[in-house]
């Protein structure tokens, strides 16, 4: 501030030229809700686990 001029920040909004897909909407609304989080995180955590077990021999050979 060597002028005395206080300087002000701008926010520049750039208008969104497609709108959001509902799906996308849709999905935003569901991460919000912990419940949700949690069942899709366990269903991912079944779905690793059950590829190591199949692929147990397969991974055995890569060590």
């Amino acid at each position: 501030m060597i002028s005395g001029r206080r300087e002000t920040s701008r926010t520049l909004v750039l208008e969104r030229k497609h709108e959001i897909s509902p799906r996308l909407l849709e999905l935003r609304e569901k991460i919000q809700d912990k419940e949700y989080l949690d069942n899709a995180i366990q269903r991912i955590a079944q779905v690793i686990s059950r590829k190591l077990v199949e692929n147990a021999e397969e991974l055995k050979l890569r060590n």
